[in-house]
């Protein structure tokens, strides 16, 4: 796959995360509240969550008509599932209070909160992501896994996508230490290099992760490819393009002048810098159909056509006779979306990177079922066919009295869904009482927006891989007041849509893959460490767990026929069923202490198995050496519920109880 060739550590960040308000801390025991979220099939203390996928949407039914964005990478708790399984029900915590339904394939199962972390990178290479799990798999029995691994970055630094090879680290290093980042481990294979009769055979785990993935040559030092020049030599030709559609219907005249004002500040001052090249402006302009008013003169009008205009003088003689219409339309509702329509597929948009179409109305869109309307698209349609030519779609919404409280309301449902852009959420704009004087302030805001935006593209070549993301948006619930924001957000993206474009990349934003967690030239050197998130909750109980199995320990050094019983007796005072502590057979005691969390991670235990028999088959000395290894976790554990600068939280404004802690694997018992 093209393209996948740096995983982004500006995108590998938390962001998402955070600004959607996830929580992943866990309690031991599912809640007793109703509706509770559900356990793993088979487990009685995991519970079920899942990763979103990017452009998934959160629903409050099943049918997912009226979602809403969530930030790729949430992990989200599982609540349900719809009869057909083609939904599931989610929340953001697990404090019973599922928030709505999303497909369910827009999210992918995370059966542990364990994260892969990169590992300094003093003696080894940058680790390589693979697009199926043969892939390393077939590299391991090689008996020269080093020339093999040194073929293997020179093919993925001069063509990325090949060998198999769909990433590779970044070039930086990145450390999870002072920059928490999210690589989440979905699966893992433990197995060994080499043969049995191989000098090596050493263990090494195939993870399988899911990543976020970014075309990042600005901060990748390999060498040129062929696509990366081509981008170096095109990057100057970023091209925008802003098309207004206006509603032109009776009573709009003082908006129409208003906008004709802020446009023509944004031509004063792009021809004041010189960038009529790589700017342009359209307008069209909405009323109703001709045939059934007489005297509305036309349903939509391209009054400028982007691909035409090149000049404020061109661009006022094309919108000279734009006026509101004399006469009235036929409902209160306005043939919107013939307009927008006009604007997204009459237009020739091949030529511009950019791409902005900006709704001015104070009217609801009429539907496609009312009979009255020249066009059968409706928000869903038109917001799909958008995003389809790439187009970002904006609605100012003047909120007047002609209008009322009904038809406002249904006309912000409308444009919400419209204007949804992937990742950032409506692009939609209310203006109170229709107010001209905020209009203008508002329109003027948007100009400005994307003047700026215009000028970065001009100044940075087109893109900026190397600069970090815009601000995360604001929760779904938040009022959108920040047009600024969103095109700097947008436009951003568009950037690097650009940039990927012109370099030959295809990158999604996330996918899943496959990466050894030793290095293929050394193989006794750690390339990713395997880290778990916990709440403080579990954190404690795992301390008290390992505290209870040092204590039957000791005991049982003084008196080794009793270790079953002193075991059995610490951790019937840890556990929350009894009954099935009582009922457990002698080897399946330690692994039922430490708890499921723990029996289902890839790491090789020192204690979970120990029965009677092979604690008396050890030495004293071995049998202290245990005990010392619990008692040195015991202290670990205790400094990272002391460590306050490591505690993550994940929810702006979330309860201390509720930060997770990235423990190393190699931390447990």
């Amino acid at each position: 796959m093209p393209g996948r060739m740096a995983l982004s550590s500006s995108l590998l960040v938390l962001l998402s995360v955070l600004s959607c308000g996830v929580s992943v801390a866990q309690p031991v025991a599912a809640p007793s509240c109703q509706p509770a979220p559900q356990l793993q099939p088979g487990k009685t203390q995991l519970l079920e969550r899942v990763l979103v996928r990017p452009g998934a949407r959160l629903a409050t039914k099943p049918d997912g008509a009226d979602g809403v964005p969530v930030p790729a990478f949430s992990a989200l708790f599982v609540y349900g599932r719809s009869p057909d399984g083609a939904a599931v029900q989610v929340g953001v915590s697990s404090d019973c209070k599922p928030q709505g339904w999303m497909r369910a394939d827009s999210v992918v199962s995370w059966r542990h909160t364990m994260v892969a972390a990169f590992t300094p990178r003093s003696n080894r290479d940058r680790v390589l992501f693979f697009g199926s799990a043969d892939a390393p798999k077939a590299l391991l029995p090689l008996p020269d896994t080093t020339a093999e691994a040194a073929r293997l970055h020179d093919a993925a630094t001069k063509a990325p996508g090949t060998a198999g090879v769909v990433a590779q680290e970044p070039p930086t290093p990145v450390d999870i230490d002072k920059q928490f980042y999210l690589l989440p481990i979905l699966d893992a294979q433990s197995l060994r290099f080499g043969t049995s009769l191989s000098p090596s055979n050493l263990p090494v785990d195939i993870l399988h992760v899911a990543s976020l993935s970014e075309k990042s040559p600005a901060s990748d030092k390999s060498p040129a490819s062929p696509a990366a020049a081509t981008a170096s030599a095109e990057r100057h030709s970023f091209r925008t393009a802003v098309v207004f559609v206006l509603d032109a219907t009776e009573s709009m005249d003082p908006y129409l002048n208003r906008s004709r004002e802020t446009l023509d500040k944004i031509f004063a001052k792009v021809e004041a810098e010189k960038l009529q090249d790589r700017v342009r402006f359209g307008l069209v302009a909405f009323r109703d159909d001709p045939k059934a008013v007489p005297r509305i003169e036309y349903g939509t009008r391209v009054y400028a056509d982007p691909n035409r205009i090149s000049s404020k003088a061109a661009f006022d003689q094309a919108v000279k006779g734009m006026r509101a219409a004399t006469v009235s339309s036929r409902a209160v509702a306005e043939d919107v979306y013939a307009g927008m329509e006009t604007a997204i597929d009459k237009v020739d948009w091949s030529g511009f990177d950019g791409k902005f179409v900006v709704l001015v109305t104070d009217a609801s869109a009429r539907e496609p079922d009312s009979g009255i309307v020249a066009t059968n698209m409706d928000e869903g349609a038109l917001a799909l066919l958008a995003q389809e030519k790439g187009i970002a779609l904006m609605a100012v919404h003047l909120l007047t009295k002609e209008g009322g409280d009904k038809d406002h309301e249904r006309a912000e449902r409308q444009y919400k869904v419209l204007t949804r852009f992937p990742g950032r959420g409506p692009l939609y704009y209310s203006v109170p009482a229709g107010d001209v004087n905020e209009f203008g302030k508002e329109a003027d805001k948007i100009a400005a927006a994307l003047v700026q935006l215009i000028e970065s593209a001009e100044d940075n070549g087109g893109a900026r891989p190397d600069a970090p993301p815009p601000p995360a948006p604001p929760s779904p619930s938040a009022a959108k007041t920040d047009p600024a924001a969103d095109i700097a957000a947008v436009g951003y993206a568009m950037r690097l849509a650009y940039l990927g474009k012109v370099a030959g990349s295809a990158a999604p934003a996330m996918f899943e893959s496959w990466a050894l967690d030793k290095d293929l030239a050394h193989h006794d050197v750690q390339s990713l460490d395997i880290r778990v998130l916990m709440s403080k909750a579990q954190l404690s109980d795992l301390a008290a767990t390992v505290s209870a199995l040092n204590d039957a320990m000791q005991k049982g050094i003084a008196d080794p026929d009793s270790f079953e019983r002193q075991l059995r007796s610490a951790l019937l005072t840890l556990s929350r069923d009894p009954n099935k502590i009582g009922s457990n057979a002698n080897r399946e005691l330690t692994d039922a202490a430490l708890g499921e969390y723990v029996a289902g991670l890839p790491f090789r235990s020192k204690v979970m198995g120990l029965t009677q028999d092979a604690w008396l088959g050890m030495s004293p000395s071995e049998q202290q050496e245990l005990i010392d290894h619990l008692a040195v976790d015991l202290e670990l554990y205790q400094h990272m519920q002391d460590d306050v600068g490591h505690w993550v939280s994940l929810a702006p404004g979330a309860r201390p109880e509720d930060a997770v802690y990235p423990v190393p694997l190699n931390a447990f018992p």
